[in-house]
């Protein structure tokens, strides 16, 4: 059986990302720079014996998921695909 290729989401443009950005409404190019800073610090390593250390990933959670419930209630998203409609 042939093999179906998965779709490849390649990133967009500078051009085209600036022109995106100017059409959006300024509270969701906010949320989009927030998911991104909230990806990088989920990414950082965490002790999970530091109290401190939990409650800063727990407080970096919940700005990811505002930042994603704003971005995903615009009809216009920046990225191509779906995220998630919670």
């Amino acid at each position: 059986m042939p093999k179906t290729p998965s779709h490849v989401y390649e990133p967009l443009p500078s051009g085209v990302r600036a022109f995106a950005e100017r059409h959006m409404p300024a509270h969701v190019v906010a949320a989009e720079l927030e998911m991104h800073s909230a990806d990088r610090e989920l990414n950082r390593p965490c002790n999970p014996l530091s109290v401190e250390d939990v409650a800063d990933r727990e407080d970096v959670i919940a700005m990811h998921r505002r930042a994603d419930k704003t971005v995903s209630s615009n009809p216009e998203r920046m990225g191509s695909h779906l995220r998630s409609l919670a």
